[in-house]
């Protein structure tokens, strides 16, 4: 067997002509937010607790705010506002 150079299909099939891989630079930039943010959790553990926990109260908050929407879509509401009269609405979801 000759120990010379390869031949291209051989040398295609071993990877060594193939493209190189194009990485993105926005995973890059992606995993070293992701570094700095937990190095920035690590140092302030009290701002991150309070963080988590408003994330967590507008999730649920938010939730709420749309089931009670989705259970009055589609009713006649009224609202009396004292010294200007009723309003009435209706809301719809598309």
């Amino acid at each position: 067997m000759y120990q010379g150079s390869i031949a291209p299909e051989e040398a295609h099939r071993l990877g060594r002509n193939s493209p190189p891989g194009s990485r993105s630079p926005l995973g890059t930039l992606a995993f070293l937010a992701l570094v700095v943010a937990l190095f920035v959790a690590f140092a302030h553990p009290v701002a991150t607790v309070a963080l988590l926990t408003g994330t967590v109260a507008l999730a649920v908050l938010s939730r709420s705010v749309l089931r009670t929407l989705r259970r009055r879509s589609g009713r006649v509401q009224t609202l009396t506002l004292p010294g200007l009269g009723t309003v009435e609405y209706r809301i719809t979801t598309n």
